[in-house]
């Protein structure tokens, strides 16, 4: 039930990223890409959570960006081309920049993942 209930939550969210938003920029945010199930309902992150992570995100949780300022960012894909988020599941775990469009509704933050690499 919890498993389907989470599936329904992220379904939800990436609806929303259709929406688009007077507010919308572009840019490049810095931070730990995190799986969301894990990290909100455990505070689980790190390098001794990447392995985890990566089969948590690839299995289809949420992934979500912990700025060093403590935001957690959800992360959807581009419905034009989803490879960069796809890509970006590789480094669950660890830091990363990732380049996209912010939207922000109702006090939630998403980023719609255009690129990223690792962060140096």
């Amino acid at each position: 039930m919890k498993r389907k209930w989470m599936v329904l939550c992220f379904a939800a969210l990436l609806a929303m990223a259709a929406v688009v938003s007077a507010d919308d920029h572009e840019g490049t945010w810095t931070g730990q890409v995190v799986d969301v199930a894990c990290y909100v309902s455990q505070g689980a992150r790190g390098a001794d959570h990447a392995g985890c992570a990566k089969t948590c995100v690839k299995g289809g949780q949420p992934m979500g960006l912990l700025t060093d300022d403590g935001t957690l960012v959800l992360l959807a894909a581009d419905h034009k081309d989803g490879a960069p988020y796809e890509a970006l599941k590789d480094l669950a775990g660890s830091k990363a920049e990732v380049v996209g469009s912010l939207t922000e509704r109702d006090g939630m933050k998403m980023v719609t993942v255009t690129g990223s690499k690792p962060a140096a």
